[in-house]
């Protein structure tokens, strides 16, 4: 059996019948399957047919659900048309969605054309590493070198090759400090790393934001490093202590004692909360049968308020509150 014939006995019968008769609505249908498999065919498909398959194409490009979207733009990629570099570029500058600027960036790379290289250095400042590292791969698809160091910089960021900034020479720190907005704390923590590697002193500029960073390893990468960028080490303590808070709520667990004692403690990470609720609900339940549930649990919620207190005090020597 030939490898031809292997081939078209692997192709979906549907998707060969709808590239026969140049069916592209139906092929953009299939763009969306759960099978991978599938919509890698039907894509195909559409590359064949080339550019009359263009104008359906664009005029779903950049509405409607992501999921058929992000085929369209596959379709587009295999098509290699410049007529799509406008569509492309409009998303990869401007959707909300970065799984589509992603796919724009890789598409425009498809697409083979060297005035699309603009746009895609911009895009290497983008705020998701994911478009970043697309957005390279298309500008070395296209042949492109970095022509200066904020170039190197930009290059360097989005393979995440931390180690090699610092060997560039006159590093470009303004460039750098970019990054620190990306959502990924790894990246944040990378960004001071090399920062403080440089010791530039206008690396201070983000040191405040750094010691209050959420993430616990940032704060540490921080503490590390911008000693050597001039600044004094009693500030630090303070940056430090202006962190954003993102352990258990201190006023959550009191609230929870107040009315449910004990589980406010349990809520702390203390064991023993779950066998005061027991005992607190079990001592009201039995003590409503002489007296009255109202009495009851009027004398459960004064003694619930002692331990609201008492909550307040354990929870502030405890650093994530």
């Amino acid at each position: 059996m030939s490898l031809a014939l292997i081939v078209r006995q692997t192709v979906s019968p549907d998707i060969r019948e709808l590239e026969k008769d140049r069916d592209i609505r139906g092929l953009i249908r299939f763009l969306s399957d759960h099978n991978y498999k599938i919509r890698n065919q039907a894509a195909d498909a559409l590359g064949r047919i080339g550019g009359s398959a263009l104008p359906m194409l664009h005029s779903r490009a950049e509405h409607g659900d992501m999921v058929d979207r992000l085929g369209i733009v596959e379709a587009l990629a295999r098509i290699k048309n410049p007529d799509s570099t406008p569509v492309l570029t409009n998303i990869l500058s401007k959707d909300p969605s970065n799984e589509m600027r992603w796919i724009a960036a890789i598409a425009l790379g498809e697409v083979g054309d060297p005035d699309n290289i603009p746009v895609l250095i911009a895009a290497l400042e983008d705020l998701d590493k994911y478009v970043r590292y697309g957005a390279v791969l298309a500008l070395e698809k296209l042949g492109w070198q970095p022509e200066n160091n904020e170039d190197q910089v930009k290059r360097f960021v989005a393979f995440q090759e931390w180690s090699a900034i610092p060997g560039i020479g006159d590093v470009p720190v303004g460039s750098l400090m970019k990054y620190f907005d990306d959502p990924d704390p790894k990246i944040r923590a990378s960004v001071v790393t090399v920062l403080g590697i440089l010791g530039d002193p206008h690396a201070e500029q983000i040191c405040e934001r750094a010691m209050s960073d959420p993430d616990p390893d940032v704060r540490w990468k921080a503490s590390l490093a911008f000693p050597q960028c001039k600044v004094p080490l009693l500030y630090l303590p303070r940056g430090f202590f202006r962190r954003i808070r993102t352990g258990k709520s201190l006023f959550g667990a009191m609230v929870l004692n107040q009315f449910f004692l004990g589980l406010g403690y349990f809520y702390l990470g203390k064991w023993w909360g779950v066998l005061l609720f027991v005992l607190s609900f079990s001592t009201a339940s039995l003590l409503a049968i002489p007296y009255g549930v109202v009495e009851s649990y009027l004398l459960l919620y004064t003694v619930a308020s002692l331990s609201v207190i008492h909550t307040w005090y354990i929870g502030k020597e405890m650093p994530d509150l």
